[in-house]
């Protein structure tokens, strides 16, 4: 069947989920915006919600006439937060990013205002001037009803007609799997609506054909993020954020990044599958040390991804994975100090007892591990990461051990 209503099937409302303060917050916050913004800074993650959520962002900045500047980040830290906020803006509008570490931003916030437009686990903040307009903090779930891109569109279209950008939040959504329901569904009614989106049914579920790109939603995900992430040091976030905005993409560049991540990852799994992981009581791990070069850290959480289905990982333990971080970021410069990230996700049986409450979230621990070593990290609770100190990878692996 083709050509379906958005408003056809599954408009989910959580239990707890408290619509009217939501949007209440989300009119007040952008008034406040509107109000006393003329330049602003919007900083958003290297996968493609991340890439949509900028897009989004900025091209209702445009319209207002708001003069803007845009950093792509993988990982929050102090000193990478401390050079954002180095740089000279009225307001700092951080998409896709920034909801668990807000109380460090709070700190470095002064009296600027700072948006935070996030659906990963969050942090409470009470600065008036730090608005974390996350939904889970509204009763939303994170990980089925709102995308960074979704929290990011229902946010800018209180700024501005953003009708033409919807199609981005559907395409950002793509990474939580199934049809979109709740909060999501808003955006794809109006990318319907405007033409941009068809819904179709296959195999008794939804899936969503975007007509600017003559792609699925979800293959124009992977392509967003392949750009952004393996492309992360050749400007790729750069490029990707554009091809949204000007609704055109260089598939030829895509299919070259993706067929050199393919090479890279196809030589580490087959390494590790020759000498295997390591395995603790509840935790299993492994290093590709520097082999991932030249790509964005986001690469070993697609990696770690990959690997979780594989027949040598024990479905029962915690999956991390290790990597160095470059020390230079595109647009921001070098940070201090050396640094590991972290990977950490859930087998399929581990996710089971995840959900069923038998076993603690994946974000619970790294947030608390990185912390323990002078880390830091978020996440979800079967999927998360952080950036701990170099050399403390045995004792971020005993700290998780000691936590589950």
């Amino acid at each position: 069947m083709q050509g379906m209503s958005a408003t056809s099937s599954m408009v989910h409302r959580g239990s707890n989920a408290d619509y009217t303060r939501y949007f209440d917050e989300l009119k007040r916050a952008s008034d406040l915006f509107r109000s006393s913004t003329s330049k602003a800074l919007v900083i958003h993650h290297d996968d493609a919600d991340g890439i949509c959520s900028a897009a989004i962002m900025l091209s209702a900045l445009e319209s207002l006439g708001i003069q803007t500047g845009r950093v792509c980040i993988e990982k929050l830290h102090p000193t990478i937060l401390s050079k954002i906020h180095s740089l000279e803006y009225d307001a700092y509008v951080y998409t896709d990013i920034g909801s668990g570490k807000a109380e460090l931003i709070e700190k470095l916030a002064g009296d600027k205002l700072v948006i935070i437009l996030d659906h990963h686990d969050p942090v409470m903040v009470t600065k008036p001037n730090v608005m974390n307009l996350n939904p889970e903090l509204y009763g939303f779930s994170g990980e089925r009803d709102v995308s960074g891109a979704t929290a990011t569109y229902l946010f800018a279209e209180k700024l501005a007609d953003v009708k033409h950008t919807a199609w981005a939040s559907v395409v950002g959504s793509a990474e939580l799997g199934g049809s979109l329901t709740s909060l999501n569904r808003i955006p794809l009614e109006h990318a319907v609506e405007v033409g941009d989106v068809e819904i179709r049914e296959s195999a008794g579920r939804e899936r969503y054909y975007v007509i600017p790109f003559g792609e699925a939603w979800d293959k124009l995900s992977t392509m967003l993020t392949i750009l952004g992430s393996v492309g992360y040091y050749a400007d790729g976030p750069r490029k990707a954020v554009e091809s949204c905005i000007k609704r055109s993409l260089d598939k030829n560049e895509v299919e070259v990044l993706e067929e050199r991540r393919k090479q890279v990852f196809s030589r580490v799994m087959t390494n590790l599958r020759r000498y295997g992981i390591n395995h603790g009581d509840k935790v299993q791990w492994f290093s590709v040390g520097d082999s991932f070069a030249g790509m964005g850290t986001k690469v070993l959480g697609t990696f770690t991804s990959i690997l979780v289905y594989r027949g040598f990982i024990d479905q029962r333990k915690y999956l991390v994975g290790f990597m160095n971080f470059p020390r230079m970021i595109p647009e921001l410069g070098e940070v201090e100090g050396e640094w590991i990230k972290v990977s950490v996700r859930a087998p399929k049986l581990l996710t089971e007892l995840i959900n069923r409450g038998a076993m603690p979230p994946v974000s619970k621990l790294v947030v608390e591990a990185a912390d323990y070593v002078g880390g830091y990290g978020d996440g979800h609770s079967t999927a998360a990461s952080g950036l701990i100190p170099k050399g403390a990878e045995d004792y971020f692996l005993k700290r998780m051990e000691e936590l589950i």
